[in-house]
């Protein structure tokens, strides 16, 4: 079944009565065909188009330093806890600030809360936990339930965590006080508190970490599921000739064969697919996809 999506039955004509001449029997199954060929077409561009922004579950395997790029979302502080917990990452780099559109930390996230309250709960807590099960992203490591038990049990999308988000500054501030009650230790969490927005979090995280000497290998990326593409393209360029790997959490109710299921989720897959395009336009990105190509490859389509 296409995602989202619910497939019509198909009328054949004269199978609603004898009175169809030969002609509108033809008409009418020519013109069935066509719908369903357009159906077909249809399907198959969203799944393209589902394939490229939500990435597969890629093979995970200890890497030298972990990057959550912050967003209002319990659920990011939590999987990335999991991944502590799990042995992928000694050391977390937590990256925001809050989002461009507001004024604090604390309105992004009430204003946010806010959406989710409007696109009706229950669908959305449905939506979610299929996600979960359509994505399978259940990682080999010992479940999050035992460390929420330790002080945020209950946690989640608009959950009680014990953690007021008004009393915190930043994104980053207030993930690191969410994993730090999972039992991720203090000096384990760096912070990046100076991004609003996906570029800033990959260029200002690369900055602290040059500042500092350090130049990791591999990057293990703990983002949201319909943010993982956009993420890992943009944290790329900034750290590039480094290996990274995505793990992603499905946050909104938002996930591969899911997010077609409401209109918010359709609406923020296609705003992703659209800042992808917008992210990556431009002379800054140009010039850094010619880096190591051979001029012959370049020239003469420059203007194309």
């Amino acid at each position: 079944m296409a995602i989202g999506t619910k497939k019509r039955p198909v009328h054949h004509a004269g199978a609603r009565g004898t009175g169809n001449t030969e002609g509108n029997t033809e008409g009418n199954t020519e013109g069935n065909t066509e719908k369903e060929r357009i159906t077909m077409v249809n399907e198959e561009a969203w799944k393209e188009i589902e394939n490229f922004i939500f990435i597969g579950e890629e093979r995970l395997q200890p890497a030298d330093l972990m990057i959550v790029p912050g967003a209002p979302q319990e659920l990011l502080a939590h999987h990335a806890a999991r991944l502590f917990h799990g042995g992928y990452a000694k050391v977390v780099l937590v990256s925001g600030k809050f989002s461009y559109r507001g004024q604090s930390f604390a309105e992004e996230w009430k204003a946010q809360q806010e959406e989710q309250q409007e696109a009706h709960p229950e669908e959305h807590q449905e939506a979610h936990q299929e996600a979960h099960q359509a994505t399978g992203q259940e990682i080999p490591f010992k479940r999050m339930e035992a460390h929420t038990a330790r002080g945020v049990e209950g946690a989640g999308p608009g959950g009680d965590t014990g953690v007021d988000p008004a009393s915190y500054q930043t994104e980053a501030a207030w993930l690191k006080s969410l994993m730090v009650r999972e039992g991720v230790p203090k000096s384990a969490i760096w912070t990046e508190e100076e991004s609003t927005n996906t570029f800033e979090n990959a260029r200002f995280c690369r900055k602290l970490l040059e500042a500092r000497g350090i130049r990791p290998h591999t990057i293990l990326l703990c983002t949201q599921a319909f943010h993982a593409r956009r993420a890992k393209m943009t944290f790329q360029s900034e750290f590039v000739g480094q290996k990274i790997y995505v793990s992603s959490v499905v946050t909104r109710g938002i996930g591969r064969g899911t997010w077609m299921q409401t209109q918010e989720g359709f609406d923020t897959v296609m705003k992703e697919l659209e800042n992808c395009g917008a992210y990556f336009s431009g002379r800054r990105m140009y010039e850094s996809a010619c880096i190591g190509r051979p001029a012959s490859e370049r020239n003469g389509r420059d203007h194309e």
